[in-house]
């Protein structure tokens, strides 16, 4: 007789076939779960099965063993993914979280939890404006992460991946907030997971304001870039290691505006208590490999988990270098991350000067528009998970999820 596996009885649709989906799919697997993987569409998922049934699973390494696990079902369509899951964990882009709750939804069982993670840029927001009504009459929980438990990579697309690290601690947080929730989804994220202990509690709006890439991205990205003067330069820049006194002083004005947000939706009924500001974060989560601790800048460049890591760029004539403002940095992190966190200060009545020098030197190098004449009402927060996009104008209908202008 065997030993039984800790996520035995759980099935669990992981949407998404990136890094993390790859681990994803072969911890749970080998943990014993019922994994399905759907994808949003059917080319990505045919290549994924084709890959995957051919070698027998992924296979996950990691620094100390290997392992490989089997999904059951990989799939383009949405009723044979979906239907009967216990857990609908999303590891997309947040641009892509909208379509795949659209696709979802008719689909989804009574009791049902779904979440992202990361779940950056007001994830219950969106969900809530897409499920509607089906959220109480399926009993739905929502729930989003403030990071992915991973450092990962897949090496062969649907069959190998490498595991370079592991959080011990990942925070979620659930809509409704209620202890007998809370401790269930905890408790299913944790068994589907290694090393990872997952504390589910809180309001959601933690995970919206964590103080993680949304301001880590840009707000580097305009340290660095700021007063770049068009010319081509002969090296791409480190990204963290350079984190001078300059950009720090960036970072921390970012994360002290979030913070006095964070002060106003406390006032406004929020569990907000497991936030953190952004220095306390990173020593929280990296503070062992970090060998200056004396401010936010030295966390940044004396981290060792970023060491070498460089900023986007694109090479042009003469091997020299321009900075490349479409990737994720600027093109997720702005409408899922900086716009976001903005339009809620702005709800709260808090000034946010930092905050608007990044968004206004950030938006036009992606051709958007969030931040306009001092509001955020450019004409691109429809595409974005900014509150101002639903309607929302008090701190009390963020804490409780009240979208005026909800599209169901």
């Amino acid at each position: 007789m065997t030993d039984a596996k800790p996520a035995e009885g759980i099935t669990i649709t992981v949407c998404g076939g990136g890094n993390a989906a790859h681990i994803a799919a072969g911890m749970f697997a080998k943990n014993g779960a019922n994994v399905n993987l759907f994808f949003s569409f059917e080319d990505e998922a045919k290549r994924f099965k084709e890959a995957c049934d051919k070698a027998g699973g992924v296979t996950v390494t990691t620094k100390t063993t290997s392992y490989t696990g089997q999904p059951k079902v990989i799939t383009a369509d949405p009723k044979t993914a979906i239907e009967g899951a216990d857990l609908i964990l999303l590891i997309v882009p947040a641009f892509a979280h909208e379509p795949i709750l659209k696709q979802i939804a008719p689909f989804l069982k009574k009791g049902a939890f779904v979440g992202a993670i990361p779940g950056p840029g007001a994830f219950d927001l969106i969900a809530i404006n897409v499920l509607g009504d089906l959220i109480k009459e399926r009993d739905i929980t929502l729930f989003a992460g403030t990071s992915l438990p991973w450092a990962c990579r897949f090496d062969e697309y649907g069959c190998k991946a490498s595991l370079l690290g592991e959080k011990k601690r990942v925070d979620i947080n659930a809509r409704p907030n209620e202890p007998e929730r809370n401790a269930l989804l905890g408790d299913k994220m944790s068994r589907l997971h290694d090393l990872t202990d997952f504390q589910c509690k809180g309001n959601m709006l933690t995970s919206a304001l964590w103080p993680t890439n949304c301001i880590i991205h840009t707000g580097i990205s305009y340290g660095i870039w700021h007063d770049w003067d068009g010319e081509p330069v002969a090296e791409a820049p480190l990204f963290y290691q350079n984190c001078n006194d300059f950009t720090g002083s960036v970072l921390d004005g970012l994360s002290n505006e979030i913070g006095q947000a964070v002060e106003v939706l406390k006032k406004a009924g929020a569990d907000l208590a497991g936030w953190q500001p952004i220095d306390v974060y990173l020593l929280d989560v990296y503070g062992d490999v970090i060998s200056d601790h004396s401010s936010t800048a030295q966390i940044f460049a004396t981290n060792d988990a970023f060491r070498g890591l460089k900023a986007p760029v694109t090479e042009v004539e003469g091997g020299k270098f321009v900075p490349n403002f479409r990737t994720r940095y600027l093109t997720e992190d702005l409408p899922h991350g900086l716009a976001v966190l903005r339009g809620v200060a702005e709800i709260c009545g808090v000034e946010t000067p930092m905050m608007d020098k990044v968004l206004l030197w950030a938006q036009p190098k992606i051709e958007k528009e969030y931040l306009v004449d001092g509001k955020i009402q450019g004409k691109d927060i429809a595409q974005s998970g900014c509150p101002q996009r639903f309607g929302i104008t008090t701190p009390e209908q963020l804490v409780n999820g009240d979208i005026p202008n909800s599209a169901n």
